[in-house]
């Protein structure tokens, strides 16, 4: 009967977000007139996995191409990252020199424990980073995407990945100045 339940309310999450779930290959597949981002925040210092969100674009894209509105922080400043093709918004926060700021879009993200974890890993995808301008570019270490595609690589959302699927990764540094790391957190954007 749990088992039942469980899978009833994994039906209607995927039937509310477009999706459905294929029996099986225990993989989500999305209609094709559907394009969803989904997104996942991954703790910079720890590479745990912080919970995600998905973003559903108005219409059909071969492609994401995610470009972004950076004011840089005197004090105060901010990035958005956004679909140039929709001009959908994909996310938002702040950035606070000798503070700290916070992510101000979406307002909310779905906890670690609301994902559905499978019995085994997708692949890992093409990791491209994303910069907010040259400078950002110049003051990012060189990154080892293996750690953080470990963190979501069992979740259901991820099941669809192949080798050559795009995975944008952005490092949302809401501390600068003398920014604490432990603030940090790395933004993957994966559209289906």
């Amino acid at each position: 009967m749990r088992t039942k339940h469980f899978l009833f309310s994994i039906g209607i999450l995927f039937i509310l977000n477009c999706c459905d779930m294929d029996e099986a290959s225990n993989k989500v597949v999305c209609p094709n007139d559907a394009s969803m981002v989904f997104t996942y925040m991954i703790d910079y210092t720890t590479n745990r996995f912080l919970g995600g969100y998905k973003v559903t674009l108005p219409h059909y894209i071969d492609s994401l191409m995610p470009v972004c509105e950076y004011n840089s922080p005197g004090d105060f400043g901010d990035v958005t990252w956004y679909d140039k093709t929709t001009n959908t918004r994909l996310f938002a926060g702040t950035i606070i020199g000798m503070g700290k700021g916070e992510r101000t879009f979406p307002e909310k993200n779905d906890s670690p424990d609301s994902y559905t974890k499978l019995d085994f890993s997708s692949k890992k995808p093409q990791f491209i980073s994303l910069y907010h301008d040259k400078y950002d570019n110049m003051a990012n270490p060189e990154v080892d995407y293996l750690p953080i595609w470990n963190a979501i690589k069992d979740l259901q959302d991820t099941s669809w990945s192949t080798d050559s699927t795009p995975a944008y990764i952005y490092l949302y540094r809401p501390s600068v100045g003398v920014g604490d790391p432990k603030d940090w957190y790395w933004i993957v954007f994966m559209k289906y």
